[in-house]
């Protein structure tokens, strides 16, 4: 079972990003790539088409894509794998045909199970079955009237401490 971490970095720009492994048609293909997580995209993974050609992406069409300042773009899509560390996962790829770096998404996080974490310097992917009872809060109980000890005055008027114990 892979272990609840991977660890990346904080480029110069101050996004996240991790080394990976992108292959297409078998993994003699794969060539090791440093990607920007981008959370933005709900993709799997965008990569420049100049950087596909040699890992033997399997080429299936094109959908329109919306990108984020609103426009719409037709792209050509692959089917490719990325390995992470010892962890390896298959979606659609997302082929750009200007010289962008790459970027992995949202659904390359939810298809390996992470959480994304961001500190000072460092990027961590956590197992989320790690941490799934880490989100789950208790609701706080209230003692109920019988048992809550009687401060202030009384029904017959006499007065009590903080212990319950009468005072004058």
């Amino acid at each position: 079972m892979p272990g609840p971490v991977k660890i990346g970095y904080l480029g110069a720009n101050g996004h996240p990003h991790i080394k990976i492994k992108v292959w297409g048609l078998a993994d003699q293909f794969a060539q090791e790539f440093e990607a920007m997580i981008d959370t933005g995209f709900t993709g799997f993974l965008s990569i420049p088409l100049t950087a596909a050609f040699p890992l033997a992406l399997t080429l299936f069409g094109t959908m329109n894509y919306e990108l984020a300042d609103g426009s719409i773009q037709p792209k050509l899509l692959g089917f490719g794998t990325i390995t992470l560390e010892d962890e390896s996962v298959s979606g659609t790829i997302l082929l750009e045909s200007k010289g962008t770096g790459l970027l992995v998404g949202m659904e390359f996080l939810a298809k390996l199970n992470r959480a994304l974490f961001v500190g000072k310097n460092t990027v961590w992917l956590v197992d989320e079955t790690a941490i799934a009872g880490a989100g789950q809060t208790t609701t706080p109980t209230t003692p109920s009237a019988e048992s809550a000890p009687a401060v202030g005055p009384t029904a017959e008027g006499a007065k009590s401490n903080d212990k319950g114990e009468e005072t004058e």
